[in-house]
């Protein structure tokens, strides 16, 4: 089952259904209208008092361009129609088949609602987007940028003595942190209106899921203790997300370690590289470690030292970047 919302509030769904129904010739008075999309809260069957209605009005390349100088027949982005609040977009349905949606768009995309779709071009849109599976090694980005503000970060605000610096740094590991869990689910990442309230539904959580949270939220007393506290929390959801994604992936690394063993082991099979091949167009990569001190360039080609592969030692490199220096060697005993 897909993660879904779970509100004890009366849910309005069926009468501002029934509201977008009776108005939708409104939105065919744009003209050219490829499709009508519902989007949002209510497309995930929910909807209260303060739900507006998400709309995506999908238009000919020709009638799109022509309301770029000309007045739509219904505003724009949020606006009361008939009573009932909206929010109103509209979109080149050609742009929007050719372009790349994020994660997040997929993820609002993956429960929208087709209201109007005469040629089947919007099933068309769906499915072509939505066959994007989802990469959990994608999480080896998020889950560094939530090691960064919690562990990295957090360190260093505990040390100097500032509690509301520290809290502030914690509060920016939260969002990647629950990034990762949605791909470590199989789900696009979600939108961050939503983000901790569908984590409740997702299928696997690690344990003690609601308890956890509240402590990686909490800022307690707003003290060094709570500090420590909450950083604690924060790691315990980071290493067991962490561990669920290295088992889905069989990375023996952390997640966030992934990319720089893949590529160092890419040179140690291969010796050696053209240097944009391996490194890409700027070549920065060859100069952030570890590659920086085991690799060479000559001619154009990013070449493997072997000799200082083999021998470098702990002291010589930040311990994160030694981790990896020592599975690819491990991994070739």
């Amino acid at each position: 089952m897909r993660p879904f919302v779970q509100l004890q509030r009366e849910n309005r769904f069926e009468e501002l259904s029934a509201k977008l129904h009776r108005t939708l010739d409104r939105f065919l008075a744009f003209g050219e209208v490829v499709g009508i999309l519902l989007c949002g809260g209510l497309a995930r069957g929910y909807g209260d008092h303060l739900s507006e209605i998400d709309l995506t009005v999908f238009l000919t390349p020709g009638q799109y361009a022509a309301y770029k100088g000309g007045k739509t027949p219904v505003p724009l982005g949020i606006a009361v129609i008939d009573g009932q609040l909206y929010d109103i977009k509209l979109v080149d349905y050609e742009e929007a088949l050719a372009r790349e949606y994020s994660l997040v768009e997929l993820w609002d995309l993956s429960y929208a609602r087709i209201l109007y779709d005469p040629e089947e071009k919007l099933s068309k849109l769906l499915k072509t987007k939505l066959s994007r599976p989802v990469d959990p090694a994608l999480a080896g980005g998020l889950l560094f940028e939530a090691w960064w503000h919690y562990r990295l970060a957090g360190d260093i605000w505990i040390y100097r003595g500032d509690a509301a610096q520290g809290h502030y740094v914690l509060n920016s590991a939260l969002k990647p942190l629950l990034g990762a869990l949605f791909l470590a689910n199989d789900e696009y990442i979600i939108h961050d209106k939503w983000l901790v309230h569908f984590t409740r539904t997702l299928a696997w959580k690690p344990d003690r899921w609601d308890e956890e949270l509240q402590a990686a939220l909490s800022t307690g007393s707003f003290d060094l203790d709570s500090l420590r506290a909450r950083q604690q929390a924060l790691h315990r959801l980071w290493t067991a997300i962490d561990a669920r994604l290295r088992e889905k992936t069989g990375t023996p690394l952390s997640m966030m370690q992934r990319p720089f063993c893949e590529k160092l082991r890419l040179l140690v099979e291969k010796g050696q590289m053209p240097l944009e091949e391996w490194a890409g167009p700027d070549g920065s990569l060859v100069n952030s470690e570890p590659f920086h001190t085991v690799t060479r360039i000559r001619d154009g080609l990013v070449i493997l030292d072997v000799e200082r592969l083999l021998a470098v030692q702990p002291q010589e490199m930040y311990s994160w970047f030694y981790e990896v220096v020592e599975a690819v060697r491990e991994a070739g005993r």
